[in-house]
């Protein structure tokens, strides 16, 4: 089925003439006839189903080598470093201009782009996958999207919301600030205050990996605006408005709830260790936003408990119209710091309680053993976006399921983790167009939702759970450092990372004869309660090491 979907879509980019495309589209339900189609459901008519001996879903592509996840991340990223063209009036890719692609030209088509959420994501994916695959071009296209909002898309710096980013900008219109929602399109300096948190982590992280100072500087920026503007908040309050007016800081039509407040406490967490700006501020300000979440909407004793409203960019302002983003975020908030009890001492029955929430609230499925997971809407039904939910969202939460299960032992998240993203995978063809829902979606071709959005849990999921990652293969699946150089050889792995400690984790295809941290040997140890490391058989003849590294941000893990 996939080689006739690939033929059509060769033929019809192709310059046949429209005579020729018009006999392809004739025949092609001639071809079908007689094919034995079975998909996963009806929506999803990319791949046919991969089912094990139980009849549970695998993933599409080589599941006996663990090869699925690794196929659309390779898929993904070559889309957005080789395949998508330049905006026909302004010169720009068009994931610079838009937020949307036409699926037969690959022209943006949305009336509203979404540049800060896409390009903090992309950041999150680097990180994961340059590391993974050693792909030096994907730093080089994340780069060229920072550096593109930096020029045309912060605010001024005598506004009251100085040097933050636009969250939103108009179809193909090459510079940001206006369609902002809820405003007249033409009005400029509307953002979106959460957006400014992303991707302020995402500056952070991005200096990390490239040590260029002008980023950081840009993450400080963010910072400070949020630390100025934070407030207490209450059931009706959030610590910061959804929506502002970035030159005078009124909020924007009374939008005083909503947001992803999990990614401002990504970047004040990495500047304070960082020792980077105010940083007494950033805690202040820290402090005000974490205990906001754990006493409203972490609480059972609260109005506002399970109120996970506001995220989209494109979405009307309504309080009653929840989203699984921000409950999602706060878990992998939780569960992504060094120790989960640091942060939230109740964080087993927290994040228990929101891997729940949105399988019961969004859940589409199950199909053949696998939870899809919907974007948003209201109790009465309303919401968006597709009966066969969206490959980003059921990845992000396959994802939480899985550093839950690390963390925790649960066996059902485990479960749930392999089977849903097994079935994320379903939503990317086989030449790099990955939509963000089913057919029965109208516009399907989102960078974030289909790339920045997406992309970034399959990393996640593999460096919980390294069983998951490629048999027979060399990756390093996670660090808690970032990794800045990396270099594959057949019987050798150099890496170099941003701090001169950290835990890594790798799937090898060979045993380590030798591991050095700077110009010394690590040791064998049971755990790593100390530096050295780990090494305990996976499927297929493979390893996985755990290293803990000190004294050196150089690392090489070799065999004789």
């Amino acid at each position: 089925m996939n080689h006739f979907y690939a033929l059509f879509a060769f033929c019809w980019r192709s310059g046949l003439p429209r005579t020729a495309k018009r006999l392809i589209l004739l025949l092609l339900p001639c071809l079908l006839v007689g094919q034995d189609l079975k998909f996963v459901n009806a929506q999803l008519p990319y791949h046919q189903a991969v089912l094990d001996q139980q009849g549970k879903l695998l993933a599409w592509y080589e599941p006996e080598k663990n090869r699925g996840y690794d196929k659309v991340l390779h898929l993904g990223w070559d889309f957005i470093e080789h395949r998508v063209p330049r905006d026909h009036n302004t010169g720009q890719k068009v994931y610079l201009v838009n937020s949307v692609y036409d699926g037969k030209t690959l022209e943006g088509i949305n009336w509203q782009h979404n540049p800060a959420m896409v390009y903090a994501a992309f950041v999150d994916g680097v990180v994961g996958w340059y590391p993974y695959s050693g792909d030096q071009e994907s730093i080089v296209a994340v780069r060229e999207m920072l550096d593109y909002q930096l020029a045309h898309g912060s605010t001024p710096a005598d506004w009251n919301w100085p040097n933050v980013p636009f969250a939103t900008s108009c179809n193909n219109q090459p510079d940001y600030g206006h369609c902002i929602q809820n405003m007249p399109h033409e009005f400029f300096g509307g953002i979106e205050t959460d957006k400014v948190g992303q991707l302020g982590a995402g500056y952070t992280l991005f200096y990390e990996i490239t040590g260029d100072r002008k980023y950081l500087t840009a993450a400080i920026h963010c910072a400070d605006a949020l630390a100025r503007h934070v407030r207490e908040g209450d059931d009706n309050h959030t610590p910061w408005p959804f929506r502002v007016d970035a030159r005078t800081g009124v909020t924007v039509n009374l939008e005083e709830y909503g947001g992803d407040v999990a990614s401002s406490m990504r970047l004040f967490d990495e500047l304070i260790r960082l020792k980077a700006g105010d940083t007494a501020a950033y805690q202040r300000a820290r402090s005000l936003a974490w205990t906001w979440v754990l006493h409203h909407t972490l609480s059972r004793e609260s109005a506002a408990w399970d109120k996970w409203a506001g995220f989209f960019e494109d979405v009307p302002y309504r309080p009653n119209n929840v989203n699984q983003f921000s409950p999602d975020m706060i878990a992998y908030y939780i569960l992504s710091r060094e120790d989960p009890a640091s942060v939230d001492p109740q964080w087993i029955n927290h994040v228990g309680h929101l891997i729940d929430w949105v399988r019961l609230r969004f859940g589409r499925g199950p199909f053949l053993g696998a939870w899809a997971i919907d974007e948003q809407g209201t109790s009465d039904g309303r919401g968006c976006c597709s009966r066969a939910g969206e490959g980003s969202h059921g990845g992000r939460w396959a994802a939480i399921n899985a550093l839950y299960a690390e963390r925790s032992g649960d066996l059902q998240a485990r479960e749930d983790a392999f089977r849903s993203m097994n079935y994320a995978t379903y939503f990317a063809g086989s030449d790099g167009r990955i939509a963000c829902c089913g057919d029965d979606y109208g516009k399907p071709y989102w960078f974030s939702d289909g790339y920045a959005d997406y992309l970034r849990h399959f990393s996640w999921i593999m460096g919980s759970l390294p069983d998951l990652a490629p048999i027979g293969e060399n990756h390093i699946l996670r660090s808690s450092s970032v990794i800045q150089k990396v270099s594959y050889s057949s019987k050798q792995i150099t890496y170099k990372t941003f701090d001169t400690q950290g835990t890594q984790v790798l799937r090898l295809n060979f045993k380590p004869s030798r591991i050095t941290v700077g110009d010394s040997a690590l040791a064998p140890l049971s755990d790593l309660s100390k530096p050295g490391y780990t090494i305990e058989s996976a499927r297929g003849g493979d390893y996985v090491v755990r290293i803990r590294q000190q004294g050196s941000a150089d690392v090489v893990v070799e065999s004789n």
